[in-house]
């Protein structure tokens, strides 16, 4: 029994799309639309998890908070209509439901403590202060490259893209389209569809309600 069951734990991490890298992670971190993708799926988010438990991801998170792109991506992400209908998509019923038979599963939170105490990601825990490639972060901010990138990039009309996206008419035309558009509202769209008021409809036709009865046709004679 007892193997059977470390193997069904075993058989839900193994089904999960692993983060392929600490740049994945950080990329659900500043993305609004990865973000909520993570949220949305609770093997995702326990994968998402065992990642950011992960002092590689701390390191990978710090080099990404001192590279101006990071920053740009972030704008851009949030004048994207594509985060939004991402963000609406969480209040679909079917998403509570998944995260409710999540909450009352317990290979989830079997699956999530199998990783945190992984003797493996303990070690490297332990090694992470001696290793002085997870220091780099500290180092680059002394790096003069590093300022000087960040003075060139700020005279960069290409980074204030996003400012401009905010004025531009296309950019009011695609929120609208999304924002109008049902199926950005997942399940609850449904309701937001005129075609399903036709049958509803139906029954509040004034013309149903101003039908004079006609006289019968007089009986023949014979």
């Amino acid at each position: 029994m007892k193997t059977q069951k470390i193997a069904l734990v075993l058989a839900l991490t193994a089904s999960v799309p692993a983060f392929a890298a600490d740049a994945d992670a950080v990329n659900a971190l500043t993305n609004p639309a990865a973000a909520a993708a993570v949220a949305k799926d609770p093997k995702a988010m326990a994968e998402f998890i065992n990642a950011v438990t992960e002092p590689s991801f701390y390191v990978a998170a710090g080099s990404a908070s001192m590279e101006p792109a990071t920053y740009v991506k972030m704008m851009n992400g949030t004048i994207d209509p594509a985060g939004f209908k991402s963000a609406m998509e969480l209040s679909d019923p079917a998403v509570a439901s998944k995260w409710m038979a999540a909450s009352m599963d317990p290979n989830f939170y079997t699956a999530i403590m199998v990783k945190m105490a992984d003797p493996a990601k303990m070690m490297r825990w332990m090694m992470a202060p001696m290793d002085m490639k997870n220091y780099q972060p500290m180092f680059n901010a002394m790096n003069p490259a590093v300022a000087t990138k960040w003075m060139t990039e700020s005279m960069n009309v290409n980074n204030y893209q996003a400012a401009f996206k905010v004025a531009d008419i296309n950019t009011m035309n695609n929120w609208t389209a999304v924002a109008a558009d049902p199926k950005t509202y997942g399940t609850w769209g449904s309701m937001m569809d005129p075609k399903s008021f036709g049958s509803i409809t139906a029954g509040f036709n004034p013309a149903a309600f101003f039908q004079f009865p006609t006289a019968a046709a007089p009986a023949a004679t014979k």
